[in-house]
């Protein structure tokens, strides 16, 4: 991979070069700290659920989501999460083994099931208010409209210049990725996958 040289960047003509060189390396390696912390932040919060509850991050974040809109298909905690069908079953079939989450079949005709926290699931994801929804999703929450359109649209400007993305990595969990064994999920077992 080539050097980026100082005549490929777009630098501010109103300062000298030096000084306008100058201060897009020192903005350059300002957003590598915060990316950094954030990434730190995820692989924090990550251990302390861990470790405090002994279930994933991924996981409490589900019964989380569970717990705010009770009665999810697969369907829709899985759009909710913004993570692939395949993972969210697999989540499913961890948590229901634990007893923190129950199936309901669809009453009216075959269909998908509906999924809510069990008493046990509820009262752990209650127990950690501050840690049981994914960290970098609720810290994005409170951003203003405005600064989250911005922050989106130099995100994506960012990636497009990466040179080995991949696209799928956009619906992983950034646990997953951070940690690619996949501690977090529980393989289905053959007849227990959710539908």
């Amino acid at each position: 991979m080539k050097a980026i040289r100082k005549s490929q960047t777009h630098l501010d003509a109103n300062l000298d070069t030096d000084v306008a060189w100058a201060r897009r390396k020192e903005s350059i390696n300002g957003a590598l700290k915060m990316f950094r912390q954030v990434l730190d932040a995820v692989q924090r919060h990550a251990e302390w659920v861990e470790t405090h509850h002994d279930i994933s991050a991924v996981q409490l974040w589900a019964l989380w989501e569970l717990v705010q809109a009770p009665g999810m298909r697969v369907v829709d905690l899985s759009r909710t999460m913004a993570i692939p069908r395949p993972s969210t079953e697999s989540l499913l079939v961890g948590l229901l083994e634990r007893g923190l989450v129950r199936r309901q079949e669809n009453q009216v005709a075959a269909g998908p099931e509906h999924f809510f926290a069990t008493a046990d699931g509820q009262h752990l994801a209650e127990a950690s208010p501050q840690h049981a929804q994914n960290v970098l999703k609720a810290a994005m929450a409170h951003l203003p409209e405005a600064t989250l359109g911005e922050m989106t649209h130099a995100l994506s400007a960012l990636v497009e210049h990466l040179p080995m993305r991949k696209e799928s990595a956009a619906r992983q969990p950034l646990t997953e990725i951070l940690r690619p064994e996949g501690a977090w999920s529980i393989p289905a077992k053959t007849g227990t996958r959710p539908r």
